[in-house]
């Protein structure tokens, strides 16, 4: 009995030494209720292979996930319900991330998280500035608003640090120009 005791109590202990400052834990919500009971993927960005996948199911309108490796992933729901919900990209870094799974998804949290919303608001308000310019016929008007888009998302990713997850991503999109 006594060694019984002493092997639940080594246990306790091992639990209670596991480091959870390095863990990111994910809580998610949903804003659709088409969306309730569908599965959502959390796919690493760049290795969708299926035993990097992890994937939960929608519960009471939310989601979680948690884990210790850090680096860019995306939010995705089952290919079923796609159209109900947006994918977000995410950076699994130490801490809660909260976001929203919807029409036009959110995250934050984390302070790669929080500028990852930035630079994707960034992203939509270019987007809409370069339809109308485009369908105007503003060439020059064009081609400086991409210029000027790429430069803003570089120097985003010099100031997260290019050893950061996002900061590595972002320079991955628009690498800077080699003299």
């Amino acid at each position: 009995m006594k060694k019984i005791w002493t092997i639940a109590l080594a246990g306790l202990l091992l639990c209670a030494c596991t480091d959870k400052s390095q863990e990111y834990r994910i809580h998610g919500r949903i804003s659709s209720k088409d969306l309730e009971g569908v599965q959502i993927f959390l796919v690493p960005v760049g290795h969708e292979e299926p035993w990097n996948v992890d994937s939960v199911y929608i519960r009471n309108y939310e989601f979680a996930f948690s884990g210790k490796e850090h680096r860019m992933c995306e939010l995705r729901i089952d290919k079923y319900h796609r159209d109900k919900g947006q994918s977000l990209l995410v950076v699994t870094e130490p801490g809660d991330i909260y976001v929203t799974i919807g029409p036009n998804s959110t995250g934050g949290g984390t302070p790669q998280n929080d500028s990852l919303q930035v630079w994707k608001e960034l992203t939509l308000q270019v987007n809409q500035q370069d339809n109308m310019l485009r369908r105007a016929g503003h060439r020059e008007e064009l081609d400086s608003l991409r210029a000027a888009y790429k430069e803003r998302t570089r120097a985003m990713a010099r100031a997260l640090g290019e050893d950061s997850s996002l900061g590595e991503f972002l320079m991955n999109l628009y690498p800077a120009p080699t003299d």
